[in-house]
């Protein structure tokens, strides 16, 4: 489980998936296959930057993949950011051999590992990235958000991937399963913990981190 008094001070940090991508359009397995917006996408992000314009972020953290890093940029010019970090980390799971297909191909061709998908998500797929990657991924984000809190940017918005962010999420809540899902996040849903750790001085250390939305659209 991800430490989040290792945050120090108050934050304000944001997830947001990608928005519609070619492949989310036509029903295709992404995983980190490359993909890039669709014109709603591009429509989506920026509405998405308009919500942001009144959080005055300090920094923008986006996966490297062409989507989400499409996304972050659109953000960032409506919202008047002048950094976009690319950062590996925030990229999206490898979903394995069920990279590139349908749904409906992914169970028709692969039948006996799709059975077992229905059970325990992607780490029943062969192929795909585990648990243990996935949590490791997210604890060196969080380390990450960590620092860029200490040196002052306490107002960060990440931009990564559906099946990634329910890694976000999960890191903090102790969870090592896939099981049960989180509400699939749709494109340019948001994600936003606040967090208020304060040092008193008197030897008393306040904790506070509070998920104020979980994949919500934006309204």
């Amino acid at each position: 489980m991800v430490d989040l008094r290792a945050i120090p001070g108050d934050a304000e940090l944001y997830f947001i998936r990608h928005g519609e991508s070619e492949g989310n359009r036509d029903g295709i397995i992404q995983g980190r296959n490359p993909s890039r917006l669709t014109d709603n996408g591009r429509s989506q992000a920026r509405e998405a930057g308009a919500w942001f314009t009144s959080k005055t972020l300090d920094l923008i953290l986006t996966s490297p993949l062409a989507r989400a890093s499409e996304t972050a940029h659109i953000i960032a010019v409506e919202t008047g950011v002048t950094v976009v970090r690319p950062d590996e980390n925030l990229t999206e799971i490898d979903t394995g051999i069920f990279s590139g297909l349908t749904f409906t191909q992914a169970e028709r061709m692969h039948p006996e590992a799709w059975q077992v998908f229905q059970g325990e998500s992607w780490e029943g797929v062969p192929q795909a990235e585990r648990i243990a990657e996935l949590l490791s991924r997210a604890g060196k984000v969080w380390g990450l958000l960590a620092l860029l809190v200490g040196q002052g940017q306490r107002r960060v918005l990440c931009v990564t991937h559906s099946g990634f962010l329910q890694w976000i999420v999960r890191s903090t809540l102790g969870s090592r399963s896939w099981m049960p899902l989180f509400s699939s996040s749709g494109n340019c849903c948001v994600s936003h913990l606040r967090v208020a750790n304060t040092a008193r001085g008197d030897g008393y250390n306040g904790h506070l981190a509070t998920w104020m939305m979980i994949n919500s659209p934006i309204r």
